[in-house]
């Protein structure tokens, strides 16, 4: 389903972000105070404006209350942006992401309205140190209170059943996706007793804790 976008603020997330969107098929409007961003990027976005987003004219301007989904990318300006950010709850923005550098960055920004606050430099950090250190778990996210992740059989499980290892009584997580080394399909996975082997990839749902404690080593 289509759905639009605000970007305000081109650093270089922002602008990966809006060309993303963008190719996705949504309505991304980018919005920065530097020509040269605008001029960069205004062939890949729905609509790309010159302007100060902590000015209430252009916040009321834009009538940002039509979109979906509003991007906040001023952590290197963090004065202007605390500025938008309380325009933008002025005007009654539905959702708000802000990026931030730092955790203060961070908390002020929820305590303005962000309705969520990023950290990428941090994620990524994260994920690329989880990964180097377990490299059975290759991805994972937060879902609903739950964490899903795609993990890889490890030397442990070769050649067992999803039955006889009994994730869900061991390790308290689900196995709801299958991949074997040799195919590019996923398939769901309706039979328990499918033999596992080595190298073998599986989505499984549970809590992060858990999916470590059954794949890490």
């Amino acid at each position: 389903m289509k759905k639009s976008f605000a970007i305000l603020g081109l650093g270089i997330f922002g602008t990966e972000l809006a060309k993303k969107l963008y190719s996705d098929g949504h309505y991304v409007l980018v919005v920065d105070i530097a020509r040269s961003k605008i001029e960069a990027i205004k062939n890949n976005v729905s609509e790309a404006i010159i302007a100060d987003v902590s000015s209430e004219s252009v916040i009321k301007e834009l009538e940002i209350a039509k979109f979906d989904t509003v991007f906040l990318g001023m952590s290197n300006f963090f004065e202007k942006a605390i500025l938008a950010m309380t325009l933008l709850r002025q005007e009654q923005a539905k959702y708000v992401i802000a990026k931030a550098q730092t955790d203060i960055q961070k908390q002020i920004l929820e305590k303005l309205g962000a309705d969520e606050v990023i950290q990428p430099d941090i994620d990524m950090a994260f994920r690329l140190s989880r990964r180097l250190s377990m490299p059975h778990i290759e991805d994972m996210f937060e879902f609903k209170g739950s964490s899903i992740a795609t993990v890889t059989v490890k030397e442990s499980m070769n050649n067992r059943t999803i039955r006889d290892i009994d994730f869900r009584k061991r390790f308290n997580i689900t196995v709801v996706l299958y991949r074997s080394k040799d195919s590019l399909d996923a398939h769901p996975v309706w039979d328990p007793d499918i033999v596992l082997y080595e190298g073998d990839e599986l989505t499984v749902i549970g809590r992060e804790e858990d999916i470590i404690k059954a794949f890490k080593g």
